[in-house]
């Protein structure tokens, strides 16, 4: 089956109170892909980036209902899912998401999704859960990028290659995405490629190590459907990493927990 997770994101400017259409960000749409309707996919996530305190909101009317589907408080500068690890929404073949949010009068919020295709034309990625990886780690490393935050608040940055920074990986080997870490807080982390059908997998921007350094691992372990992207090292030069922020450039380190596969 053809397997594919993509975090899909979105931004508005200066919504202030009033609970405001988010602007899909470049490369996303807010229509659920054409998937195979004799399978599943399931919204998994959802979490926003405000500096003021507001209100995420998406809804369709395939979900619960069309009115206020589901709908969150969001604090101020406080980045987390607010979905269960344990819960997900499903998803129908291009549904039109409503993807809406609120926040401050004189700032840029963004509104970030995390949908799971558990069979998708087309797409090939290379997923695994920790049970198939378990006693096939070799070692456990960390590979640090730089990304320069996006040239339009709110939307994704340009992205760098994994190996832009340091470039030791082993040849003709296989790594094991298991999480990650930030320095800076951004809406959410992307990493895309050849092994992820070319689809950005992620999670959210907080720089609170207890939600990413294993949100990979977790999400699999939680949802019991595989997460774990699995990275040829061969591919590292076409391997992007990007960031969605709120506000433009500054810098964004990441530190990308990987397993060495036997």
């Amino acid at each position: 089956m053809g397997k594919a997770y993509e975090i899909v994101t979105g931004r508005v400017l200066n919504p202030g109170a009033a609970i405001t259409a988010l602007t899909a960000n470049t490369g996303n749409s807010f229509t659920v892909r054409a998937f195979n309707a004799n399978a599943n996919a399931w919204l998994e996530g959802l979490w926003s980036q405000n500096a003021t305190a507001g209100v995420i909101r998406v809804r369709s009317p395939k979900m619960h209902d069309s009115t206020q589907g589901l709908r969150y408080r969001t604090p101020a500068a406080i980045i987390r899912d607010f979905l269960s690890d344990y819960s997900a929404t499903r998803m129908y073949p291009t549904d039109v998401l409503i993807a809406e949010a609120s926040g401050g009068g004189a700032e840029t919020d963004v509104g970030a999704l995390a949908i799971y295709y558990e069979d998708l034309d087309g797409a090939d990625a290379k997923l695994v859960s920790m049970d198939q990886i378990r006693g096939s780690i070799v070692n456990l490393l960390t590979v640090e990028v730089a990304v320069t935050g996006p040239t339009t608040a709110g939307d994704w940055s340009a992205g760098v290659a994994l190996n832009s920074f340091t470039d030791l990986l082993k040849a003709d080997t296989k790594y094991a995405l298991l999480g990650y870490q930030t320095d800076v807080e951004c809406a959410a982390v992307g990493i895309q490629g050849p092994d992820t059908s070319n689809y950005r997998v992620g999670g959210p921007g907080c720089i609170e190590p207890l939600e990413t350094r294993d949100w990979f691992v977790r999400q699999s372990v939680a949802t019991g459907r595989p997460h774990i992207s699995v990275l040829n090292s061969n591919n590292r030069g076409g391997t992007q990493i990007s960031v969605c922020k709120a506000t433009a450039a500054g810098t964004v380190n990441i530190d990308l927990s990987l397993a060495e596969l036997a």
